[in-house]
């Protein structure tokens, strides 16, 4: 479904990827790990346009999306959250995922189409049904900044649910989270893979990692080290060396 191929990414003279290859099937988590700066975040804004790549290709679906537009490359099926939470802070938690929804409107035309044949009201239901699921249906009409922490962080991942992805990219979902909220976005995580979602999971906690993950891939300054299984990876000399440390 996803085919990344020789992937690199240059700012000025320095190098963030070279050469990266991923792929990601429907269905699967990936996961994406290395030190802080290893270029995890910059694969994201590759993918998502947010970024213009310096060579390779993003192919989603047997299409290049490679030099797409942010709004073409979502349409295409690739959602995603943030390191850094972008949730519009002042709109209710409704209103956030009835914004991801919006990205299936291109015009205002078509809005008024959809509240003239009754489309409008099967959103607003499956915005609904999605908070519900994120455990926050008591919580529609709050301004979405009166959220706890980890509510914000579900928030944004159903918002990004509302376009309707075929691979969803998480950017760092458990920074900041407890233990408890850490276990829930597990399963959440889980979830999303069972309904047939690709999942690319960057992320620096490990238990997560090694719990969600089918395959994971290891950057160390911007080329990939390594790849396998959870079990192979956390045995792997490089990747010990270079990230996970001794004690792992």
């Amino acid at each position: 479904m996803l085919r990344v191929t020789k992937l690199s990414k240059a700012f000025g003279g320095v190098k963030a990827l070279t050469d990266l290859d991923l792929s990601l099937a429907p269905g699967e988590i990936l996961g994406l790990i290395g030190p802080n700066g290893s270029g995890k975040t910059t694969t994201v804004n590759v993918l998502t346009g947010v970024y213009r790549a310096s060579g390779g290709s993003v192919v989603m679906d047997g299409v290049d999306v490679t030099r797409k537009k942010p709004e073409q490359i979502a349409r295409s099926g690739i959602a995603r959250t943030f390191q850094n939470l972008r949730i519009f802070k002042t709109q209710s938690v409704l209103d956030n995922v009835r914004i991801g929804q919006s990205i299936h409107c291109r015009s205002f035309l078509s809005r008024l189409n959809a509240l003239s044949t009754g489309a409008e009201k099967a959103r607003r239901l499956e915005a609904e049904q999605l908070i519900e699921r994120f455990a926050l249906a008591d919580r529609k009409q709050w301004e979405a900044d009166s959220l706890s922490y980890g509510e914000k962080k579900r928030l944004e991942i159903a918002r990004a649910l509302a376009m309707r992805p075929k691979i969803l990219l998480l950017d760092e979902p458990a920074a900041g989270m407890n233990g408890v909220e850490v276990d829930k976005l597990m399963h959440i995580i889980r979830s999303i893979r069972d309904s047939g979602i690709g999942i690319l999971l960057i992320e620096h906690h490990m238990k997560l990692v090694m719990n969600v993950c089918d395959r994971i891939a290891v950057l160390n300054f911007g080329v990939k080290i390594a790849e396998g299984t959870p079990r192979a990876i956390a045995s792997d000399p490089a990747v010990i060396e270079s990230y996970l440390g001794k004690a792992a």
